[in-house]
Parts: structure tokens; sequence; C-alpha cells
């Protein structure tokens, strides 16, 4: 999926606090009041050396998937476009990876059809 960003330039003037509480404040030339939405995002602001200022927003949402079932070492979720989401956990260094997957898939197939078609699916 392609992103496509809209950009706006406005010219002002800003100030930068270093001590206490890190502040960044900007003020245009021209304010026009109730032309542009609030803003409050989380993000990551830049400061680079020749003394402009940049925000990048970050876009992690949070997940709206369903959970069917949660497993010993995973989850089975339904996705928002219909998906069925099976998520499997393994740590580095176990010793039978192999046993986790089957014991957690066959969990897993149990739930997805007691989902589907109800109690006597199982």
């Amino acid at each position: 999926m392609k992103k496509t960003f809209k950009f706006t330039d406005v010219s002002g003037e800003g100030w930068f606090s270093d001590n206490g509480p890190k502040l960044f404040s900007f003020y245009p030339e021209n304010p026009e009041s109730g032309k542009y939405p609030r803003y409050v995002k989380r993000g990551t602001a830049y400061r680079l050396s020749d003394g402009t200022f940049e925000f990048v927003e970050n876009y992690w949402t949070r997940s709206r998937a369903m959970l069917i079932k949660k497993l010993p070492h995973g989850r089975l979720s339904k996705g928002i476009n219909g998906d069925y989401i099976l998520t499997i956990r393994i740590p580095e260094g176990e010793p039978s990876p192999g046993r986790i997957i089957y014991d957690d898939a066959m969990n897993a197939t149990a739930a997805l059809l007691n989902f589907i078609f109800g109690e006597d699916a199982a």
C-alpha cells in the first residue's frame, strides 16, 4: 500500500527550550483561527543541526482483530477483513519447537471449528 503525504507550508517563528522539560513552540506569521484542526499525536521530533524542526508521527495502531482463543504459545484471532490469524511464538533455544507448533495448531483447529460451526463441531 503506497502512502501519499499532504504537505502544508507555514512560515513563522519558533523556539526550543533545553532546560527543564523539553518544549518546542511555534508561532505562525499569519495565524488563522479555526483553519487547522487540533493536532495531538505521538511521534518523534527532530531538531536538525541547521536549526530546522521536523516531526514524524508514529503510525502504530492497536490491533482490531477479535480474539477467538488464547493458546499456550500464541493466539487465534479473526481480523477485520474476515481472515483467521494464527500466531505462535516459540522461545529461542526451545528443545522441541515442533511439539509446540503441533499442540498449538491442534488447539487452534478445534477452537476455529467450534467458533465457526458451534459446539457440535469439536
